[in-house]
């Protein structure tokens, strides 16, 4: 009976062990075990395209300088509205154009400018780089741009508005 016994176990390990074939995963074979991650291509062509590093600089610039557009007219804003509140007497354009807070917007907004120059530089390297995206270096020369055409369209518009 024990031959007989042990027969049966035999048989129902080998059931509970063995897969149909193609119905489970043979874990004798190291080279088909499950892996998180994709194998490794051979081909260097199949990687992935890296950002461009001046195209990435050229976005942080253009949002650099459009938040620094918008922190200095809103402080300088302020700053004349204070001033303004203050005084009792008709006040001057000259006065206005000579106040600190003025000539402070003025120069940030150059530097908001010269930030600008150097953001639409970048972008056009990054454009140029070749096996690289370009996305960064596209939207990055897009923000630098328009606030170069808008510095100078304002420009203009203040020149002939005399």
């Amino acid at each position: 009976m024990d031959n007989h016994h042990n027969q049966n176990n035999q048989n129902n390990q080998n059931n509970y062990n063995s897969y149909p074939s193609g119905s489970g995963p043979d874990h004798s074979d190291p080279n088909h075990s499950f892996t998180p991650y994709p194998p490794t291509p051979e081909d260097r062509s199949l990687d992935r395209l890296k950002h461009s590093g001046p195209g990435i600089a050229s976005f942080v610039i253009g949002l650099v300088s459009i938040i620094g557009y918008i922190l200095t007219i809103f402080i300088a804003t302020l700053a004349i509205n204070n001033a303004i509140g203050v005084v009792t007497t008709p006040i001057q354009v000259e006065e206005i154009a000579l106040h600190p807070a003025v000539v402070l917007a003025l120069l940030s907004i150059l530097v908001c400018l010269v930030l600008n120059l150097a953001g639409l530089i970048l972008g056009v390297i990054g454009l140029v780089l070749k096996n690289r995206k370009k996305v960064f270096a596209i939207i990055g020369t897009i923000l630098s741009g328009i606030m170069i055409l808008a510095f100078v369209g304002l420009v203009i518009a203040g020149i002939y508005m005399i």
